[in-house]
């Protein structure tokens, strides 16, 4: 007799034992994510709850992506917890009941065909996937017609109590690796490299800064000058002494106010990564102590130093353009930062405040290191930039 009322759910798909705990894995319409999925976010003033606040911006990214014709490999992870399970039916197909119970019994292993019968009363808890859950719910509403039926990856737990879910959404968010930003800007750039459509997304997001800051960094690699062999290589961490002092991406980022510095938007990576290492090399001929050592010695490759340059960077070349000079021209940047030598602050030297000067000032543990997170770094570009020439000081404003 078939006691199913007509509001069920019939899930199809695999269902498993692992060490006793059950399963389910196969595809439902996003309309039921939309209309059954709950989110147990957390309330600080109750103490319940445990999901985090959803990010309204994330949402948007998400349910852009997907109207763009992105798919969902991956499955939402959610469960019925103990409370509500005894209702849900579970159907091992193929006559393999016996053998799925069994391993229930023994908190066994076990794998097979089944269905899932539920009421639509039954709550799904997401505990990954609460973003994805959201955008698809604001595209229903939108769209319904063409996403009401586009089918969600989903693993279900059956029967995890509201704890061993909780503990679940805490390994998965403790535990996971995110993919690291110089390789997944690789990755993006090659796409971007031959896909229009990309570079017009992008583009329109002010974000194609990304693509041509990492195609430049790459011309600067081949170039002979402070920054060959000083980039970690992509997927490979830093080893002490090689000589690898900053990675791509952090570099990529420093060069943000050079890459969307007007004049600079139609430079080929070519011409970017020419003007970047003659600028350092400029840089190396009035602080040649900083560049011929242990690179590790001195702060002025690594972060601090290369976002505070790169910050001063577009009031350089104006500089040099005031004057009639080429931006290629590795002496008319030594010139340009001539002031470096002179360059002054205080260090903190076995307890007592020293006045360093030159390229004392960007020693490790010296008055450059200093001027740590953002408001440091504003800091430091300020110092600087009071001591950088402007092009009015030049006499010829071009």
């Amino acid at each position: 007799m078939n006691d199913r009322k007509t509001d069920d759910i019939v899930l199809h798909g695999a269902l498993c034992v692992q060490r006793g705990i059950l399963m389910f894995t196969g595809y439902v319409p996003a309309s039921i994510i939309a209309g059954q999925v709950r989110v147990d976010t957390h309330d600080p003033v109750s103490g319940t709850g445990y999901q985090r606040s959803v990010a309204r911006f994330r949402i948007a990214k998400v349910a852009e992506y997907y109207l763009r014709g992105g798919t969902m490999p991956n499955p939402l992870m959610l469960n019925i917890r103990d409370c509500d399970l005894p209702p849900v039916r579970i159907v091992p197909a193929g006559g393999q009941r016996a053998a799925y119970e069994e391993a229930c019994r023994n908190r066994g292993n076990w794998s097979g065909p089944a269905t899932l019968e539920l009421s639509s009363e039954v709550p799904l808890w997401v505990y990954d996937g609460q973003h994805r859950r959201a955008a698809l719910t604001q595209l229903l509403t939108a769209m319904p017609d063409e996403f009401a039926s586009f089918p969600v990856p989903v693993a279900i737990t059956l029967g995890l109590s509201w704890k061993a879910e909780a503990r679940e959404f805490y390994e998965l968010n403790t535990n996971a690796v995110s993919v690291q930003t110089d390789l997944a800007w690789t990755l993006l750039a090659a796409l971007a490299a031959e896909d229009t459509e990309l570079r017009g997304a992008l583009a329109e997001k002010g974000k194609d800064w990304l693509i041509r800051g990492d195609q430049a960094v790459a011309e600067l690699e081949k170039l002979d000058g402070p920054w060959q062999g000083r980039f970690r290589p992509v997927n490979r961490r830093k080893r002490k002494g090689d000589g690898r002092i900053v990675g791509r991406s952090q570099f990529v980022r420093s060069l943000r106010p050079v890459l969307e510095f007007p004049l600079l938007r139609g430079a080929d990576p070519s011409e970017m990564a020419l003007l970047v290492n003659s600028h350092w090399c400029g840089i190396a001929e009035v602080l040649p102590e900083a560049f011929n050592g242990d690179p590790d010695e001195y702060v002025i490759q690594k972060g601090v130093g290369i976002n505070a340059i790169h910050a001063l960077l577009p009031q350089v070349i104006e500089v040099i353009r005031s004057r009639d000079g080429k931006l290629g021209d590795v002496q008319e940047h030594a010139e340009v930062m001539e002031w470096l030598r002179n360059l002054s602050g205080y260090a903190v030297i076995d307890s007592l405040q020293v006045r360093v000067a030159g390229v004392e000032f960007w020693k490790v543990g010296s008055a450059a290191s200093s001027f740590s997170g953002n408001g440091g770094l504003r800091r430091l570009v300020s110092l600087l930039r009071s001591a950088l020439p402007t092009p009015e000081q030049q006499g010829i404003i071009r």
